[in-house]
């Protein structure tokens, strides 16, 4: 049963996280198709492996009446709007993941698993669903990696009484009635728990169930092996030892040999039982996730091989150190009040995860998702902590980059539209808190049309990122370059005490960027036309201040470019030339 228990723990953080990433990739499909529209190309980015979850089998954009706007693989003309998973999210005001009953799919035509998630306009209305599709086997590929015997059993069920996937030795299957299944009964009552099922409502086999909840959705998972399997050998002792006494009271002359025989039988029972040990070590050392038992005060107890390879520590090495000595400094208090919720009486029965940072022998960091289960002794206190961890540093690197990715120009590194206005949003509020002046300045890049269509995009395109670099020396480390469109850059300065201040950077980004450009044999001239807004004098809003900076950097253009100026365009037809200092 413990045995069963701490598979069952992994095989429900194995679904969590199916789920977890499910829920991750659709959120981000539907992120980028919200920004751009039916145009998202879901498979140039599987060709790119942008999304690099091979689970998934295939991943759509469904639009409001139910076909299909983009796939990651050829579709042709499907439509949905039939489907459980479509009408689920059609009347769903949650923003949750909806997995649906085993289907047969439209296009692979294999039976999947689909699992969906909303997509919502501004105003709440219903605008599609991202859906990604499952293979059934997926769910239960730890059979693989556990020893259940022939007999074994791994199920994933729906609490409405749908097995979604079952696995007993070879054989797999879904969309199964689970209604009088035993441990879909017992769930109601306790959301774990371990017993022995006499198989009337599988197929007859009696076996040693564990069940689990999946936290946080509607599922629950069950872990058996066949009871006289695990049995066997106390059987075939039991019987043994009753026909030896029965022999022994008939037969008092074969005494010697039967006690004899009886040694020989009681040792090889003795060998079967250290067989039995060192088979379950080596389904510990060769688990593909790393596994460790902890004491409750912290103490690594023991770790499998994959554990140790992961922080790069020998096995004893661990067991002389805690949790929270190998964790990264920063999350140590998090570790200790979570393992501190785990031991606690009112925890709750599921096992949630931790996203969490370990730092290796080598001293570089370690990203992991770790759950922990607590085993207790036959008085019901805590003995110890069965740690499941799994790397996930390639995911963070990958979160990194995407977003990353989403608040910069692709062409010039530097920050785009969105991260330029969110800094200014920053800049106006630290500049109202302290009581100082903040400014923007505005500025388009005077000739570069004529470089751009006379020597083509290449040219036009490495001309921009030269540009980018030597913005980049005109500003400070607390200030904002960015660009926002085309041949237009957009920079924030924060803190500022006079109007000495911006001016003496706008003088600097005119003679920085008229400065001569070696483009590999093409020497290209241009020059920059600066407008400016400073912070209150011109606006006390972001969008006040753009377009005025915007009306200005025009009004440069109009007294002769490669300038700046600090005078909207509309100030010209009423007060004369605006105040315009030239480069």
């Amino acid at each position: 049963m413990n045995s069963n228990s701490n598979l069952a723990i992994a095989f429900e953080q194995q679904v969590f996280r199916t789920l977890k990433a499910a829920e991750q990739v659709a959120a981000f499909v539907r992120e980028r198709y919200l920004e751009e529209g039916p145009g998202i190309d879901l498979r140039q980015w599987a060709e790119q492996q942008i999304i690099r979850e091979t689970m998934f089998t295939i991943i759509s954009v469904v639009d409001e009446a139910g076909y299909i706007v983009s796939s990651s693989q050829p579709t042709g003309q499907v439509n949905y709007s039939d489907r459980a998973f479509f009408q689920a999210q059609r009347d769903n005001a949650h923003d949750t993941l909806f997995v649906s009953l085993p289907v047969l799919g439209r296009v692979s035509g294999r039976v999947q698993i689909p699992m969906s998630l909303r997509i919502s306009r501004p105003d709440g209305s219903f605008a599609g669903v991202v859906v990604m599709s499952v293979d059934p086997d997926n769910f239960t590929g730890l059979y693989h990696h556990a020893d259940l015997g022939s007999r074994g059993l791994l199920e994933l069920t729906n609490l409405d009484g749908v097995v979604l996937g079952r696995k007993i030795g070879k054989e797999n299957s879904s969309a199964l009635d689970a209604a009088d299944v035993a441990w879909l009964q017992q769930h109601a009552t306790a959301p774990e728990g371990q017993f022995v099922d006499d198989g009337t409502a599988v197929d007859g086999v009696a076996r040693i169930v564990s069940y689990r909840a999946v936290e946080g959705y509607p599922l629950m998972v069950a872990v058996g092996t066949a009871y006289a399997d695990e049995l066997a050998p106390v059987r075939q002792r039991q019987s043994y030892y009753l026909g030896a006494a029965g022999s022994a009271s008939i037969a008092l002359l074969f005494f010697s040999r039967l006690l004899m025989s009886m040694l020989a039988r009681q040792r090889k029972a003795s060998d079967a039982l250290q067989a039995s040990e060192a088979l379950y070590r080596a389904a510990f050392h060769q688990a593909a996730m790393g596994i460790a038992h902890v004491a409750p005060d912290g103490r690594i107890l023991d770790a499998n091989e994959k554990f140790c390879l992961m922080l790069g520590y020998r096995s004893d090495e661990l067991q002389a150190r805690t949790l929270f000595e190998l964790s990264d400094s920063d999350d140590r208090d998090a570790v200790r009040q979570f393992l501190k919720r785990r031991l606690s009486v009112g925890s709750s029965v599921s096992s949630p995860e931790i996203e969490k940072t370990y730092r290796r022998k080598d001293g570089s960091t370690l990203w992991v998702c770790e759950a922990l289960g607590v085993v207790k002794d036959p008085d019901g206190k805590p003995e110890f902590l069965v740690a499941v961890t799994q790397d996930i540093t390639a995911r963070k690197v990958l979160e990194a980059r995407l977003s990353h990715d989403a608040l910069h120009d692709a062409l010039t590194g530097l920050p785009n539209r969105v991260l330029f206005q969110d800094r200014l949003a920053q800049a106006l509020e630290s500049a109202t808190r302290h009581g100082c002046l903040a400014a923007v300045l505005y500025l388009d890049l005077d000739g570069f049309k004529s470089v751009n269509d006379s020597h083509g995009h290449t040219a036009g395109d490495k001309l921009l990122q030269r540009v980018a670099q030597r913005l980049k020396t005109c500003v400070r480390a607390e200030d904002t370059a960015a660009r926002v469109g085309g041949d237009e850059f957009g920079i924030v300065l924060t803190g500022l005490t006079s109007d000495q201040d911006y001016k003496v950077v706008a003088l600097k980004l005119i003679d920085t960027l008229s400065a001569p450009y070696e483009l590999e044999g093409l020497c290209a001239h241009i020059s920059a036309s600066v407008g400016v807004a400073v912070f209150p004098r011109h606006g006390e809003t972001a969008a006040a201040l753009l377009a005025h900076a915007d009306s200005a950097m025009y009004a440069a253009k109009q007294a002769g470019k490669n300038r700046y100026s600090d005078v909207p365009l509309s100030t010209l037809g009423r007060s004369g030339p605006p105040d315009i200092d030239p480069a």
